[in-house]
């Protein structure tokens, strides 16, 4: 019936192309078959869960994204591993970086590590899936979990406390009603009047109008190929050990950025491996969502 009163109303909207996005937005919430499919769906989500959990072995210790992201702000160092990290580590993947022997013995040293300060990321929802994930996402993990847990099973330290990887990818990954606001905010806190070295790709800002670093107190750039980094990375590494300790480190280097923040924490310094969250932030702003295949490209 909702439908229905909202859809003699959009008669009143000016614009045929308006009128239309209205008429979607009201079918795709109000119709008789979207009423269906959203009871279906609240009603099959705790058996969905039960089943996805009845799968894990020996499940890790993992921080949620919220827990992860506070942990940033307190000063943990944080290297991440998603599905791109693990199949470099096995050979299988190439996107930013042709893989190689030394490149995965750099990256199984990582997983395998338990540095106090310094946080191994692995994805959070390969091992509990979120009512709060987007449709897209939701698939995602119910396709993947079996092989990347079987990828991390391999490493898994007992009594070891992960970071959620996907703390970078909560506007991506999230349903609509998740409050982007509030996370980009909190994100922000991190490097807030902190002297930042940002250490990524040649290029990447490129057409950015929307800056996340921009209440930092200074940030300095060390740029790097955007393919095949690690070829390059005693250089990288040399670079970025010349500056102070009191710097925050931060990596947007595909799987090279997270052996980076491996070995700056090491050195002394808060160390961040943080992936796309430059991109997710000028996405945001842009009403861009962030489920668009073009957003894992290489930058």
């Amino acid at each position: 019936m909702v439908y229905y009163i909202l859809r003699l109303l959009a008669k009143l909207i000016p614009g045929e192309a308006r009128r239309q996005r209205f008429i979607r937005w009201a079918r795709s919430r109000f119709s008789v078959q979207a009423m269906i499919d959203t009871s279906l769906s609240e009603r099959l989500a705790p058996v969905e869960r039960a089943i996805y959990r009845t799968q894990l072995c020996e499940s890790p210790t993992i921080m949620a994204v919220d827990q992860t992201l506070d942990a940033l702000i307190e000063g943990k160092s944080i290297a991440r591993f998603g599905d791109g990290e693990l199949m470099t580590m096995d050979g299988r993947f190439d996107a930013f970086q042709t893989p190689g022997p030394e490149l995965s013995r750099r990256l199984s040293e990582v997983l395998s590590s338990d540095e106090p300060g310094l946080l191994v990321g692995i994805p959070f929802f390969t091992y509990d899936l979120s009512p709060d994930l987007s449709n897209a996402m939701k698939g995602y993990y119910i396709d993947e979990a079996p092989w990347i847990r079987a990828a991390l099973s391999r490493y898994q330290r007992a009594g070891m406390m992960y970071g959620a990887s996907e703390v970078t990818q909560a506007h991506n990954m999230y349903r609509p009603s998740f409050d982007r606001d509030a996370y980009f905010r909190r994100f922000r806190r991190i490097w807030e009047g902190a002297n930042v070295v940002l250490i990524h790709g040649d290029g990447i800002f490129n057409g950015f109008t929307h800056d996340i670093f921009d209440n930092a107190a200074s940030v300095h750039h060390i740029l790097a190929p955007k393919q095949d980094a690690f070829d390059h990375y005693d250089d990288i590494l040399n670079q970025a050990l010349q500056a102070p300790k009191d710097s925050i480190m931060i990596a947007i280097l595909g799987p090279t950025a997270t052996v980076l923040a491996y070995d700056l924490h090491r050195a002394g310094y808060q160390a961040l491996d943080l992936g796309h969250i430059a991109k997710s932030y000028e996405w945001w702003h842009n009403g861009r969502t962030g489920d668009e295949a073009e957003f894992f490209h290489a930058d």
